[in-house]
């Protein structure tokens, strides 16, 4: 891996432990400290994924228009901000539902960009043939964030629920620190014999053009955003792969969000502390560290369209286990996490690679977007809908019927081209991609 990967995995991790940390506190928050109902929390979900469906389309043509990493340093900026006004307000006795859901859309909004930035500069960053590698060792530490977020999170609980923001502020703060340390050491000029170049131009291995810090040529063609935005819709659209996985990843966000939005607030209600509730959603994370162990091996041995279609089949039967939560030990829960959050990490890292490996790089950023709005849009959509059940149904039933419903999405794939021969562009290697993992830890992208 190239040094300037080596960057971008350290402000990513350090950017997941931050998002992992908030993502557990906002639920806990609302419950504890604002007198939040089920229904509440599931909303307060649906707000902070609703920028995806927002902002994810144009967020893409803008990505493409401009250097991916100071992109990036400008979403973690807007995320720190916000989570110390959280903790600010808490402390002053001025913290209010209301304010809680403005933060929760602020960080989504800004997840975004940074999400869709990062993706796009991976290709730019690794040679083709280690798309799989790379991806899967972000997802390793999505993973381990995903497995300590929860936790740190719930423990801080016990003494305030806002403090759990003072942490992930400080996360999105060191991974700043090192997108400015990638950022300033491109700006070196190159020193003789070493081979670099200058920003512009510097080669990464293989003989790629470290895009990530760059921007991308901006063709006469490209008249603007809604163009730009077009050209990554068509794309999609026409790509028979992208489009059957953009289906079952939709449908198991939806479904997979409106069991995610309630878990915390089922297993509180079953006499759960909320450092045991922190403790068991960190399951969903160390399935996916498991997860990230196992891709390369799988994606080796069955190819980028059979690892896309198994990644998504693993989490089946457990997501249908999490969905009995409340009627079934606690204990089982954890299980049924570990399993989604293994699957989660095999799928994600699949679908992500094989989507690098056959789009254009100037293309990138808009299908990326393209692709999670249609996915990540489904999020907000299902934990809406899950709020919106809970004031006509019981909890612990609304969270089985989205349980079963996320344990059908594979069957969508079962078909998917690919799966006897690949094809990716550029030379690369067989890869594979994304599903929401994101979402409690582990949901398709």
């Amino acid at each position: 891996m190239t040094p300037e990967f080596g960057r971008l995995f350290g402000a990513h991790t350090a950017s997941q432990f931050g998002f992992r940390i908030a993502q557990t506190a906002f639920p806990l928050t609302a419950l504890a400290a604002c007198g939040a109902s089920a229904a509440g929390a599931a909303a307060l979900m649906a707000v902070q994924t609703a920028g995806f469906l927002l902002v994810g389309l144009p967020a893409g043509s803008w990505v493409d228009r401009c250097r991916k990493v100071p992109v990036m340093v400008a979403a973690d900026g807007v995320r720190c901000a916000t989570a110390l006004c959280v903790a600010l307000a808490w402390a002053g006795g001025r913290l209010e539902l209301g304010l809680l859901y403005a933060a929760a859309f602020a960080v989504g909004v800004a997840s975004v960009f940074f999400d869709v930035a990062a993706q796009s500069a991976v290709p730019a960053l690794v040679p083709a043939r280690d798309l799989v590698a790379g991806n899967a060792r972000l997802s390793a530490a999505e993973s381990a964030a995903a497995v300590l977020g929860p936790v740190l999170a719930g423990a801080l609980a016990r003494t305030a629920a806002p403090l759990g923001f003072v942490l992930s502020a400080l996360g999105y703060a060191v991974s700043t620190a090192f997108l400015l340390l990638t950022i300033k050491h491109r700006r070196r000029p190159g020193r003789p014999g070493s081979g670099a170049e200058s920003p512009q131009t510097e080669k990464g291995r293989g003989g790629q053009e470290l895009r990530a810090a760059a921007p991308y040529p901006r063709p006469a063609a490209r008249a603007g955003v809604r163009r730009d935005v077009a050209e990554g819709v068509r794309f999609v659209a026409a790509h028979p792969a992208l489009r059957r996985i953009a289906a079952a990843t939709g449908l198991f966000n939806a479904a997979w969000s409106a069991v995610a939005a309630l878990l915390i607030a089922l297993m509180l209600a079953h006499g759960l502390s909320r450092t045991g509730a922190g403790a068991v959603m960190s399951a969903l994370g160390a399935g996916g560290r498991a997860g990230s162990f196992a891709v390369r091996r799988l994606a080796q041995r069955l190819g980028a369209g059979r690892s896309i279609t198994v990644g998504l089949m693993l989490p089946a039967p457990f997501a249908l286990l999490a969905g009995f939560t409340g009627r079934v030990p606690l204990w089982a829960t954890a299980v049924a996490l570990f399993g989604v959050g293994a699957g989660a990490v095999v799928y994600n890292v699949a679908q992500i690679s094989l989507r690098q490996s056959v789009t254009p790089p100037e293309l990138l950023g808009r299908v990326n977007a393209t692709m999670r709005t249609l996915v990540w849009g489904m999020i907000p959509l299902g934990a809406a809908l899950a709020s919106a059940a809970t004031r006509i149904a019981d909890p612990a039933d609304v969270v089985l019927a989205g349980g079963g419903a996320a344990a059908c999405a594979w069957v969508l794939l079962l078909r998917l081209p690919g799966n006897r021969t690949e094809s990716p562009r550029r030379g690369a290697e067989p890869s594979v991609g994304d599903t929401a993992q994101d979402i409690v830890a582990s949901s398709p992208r």
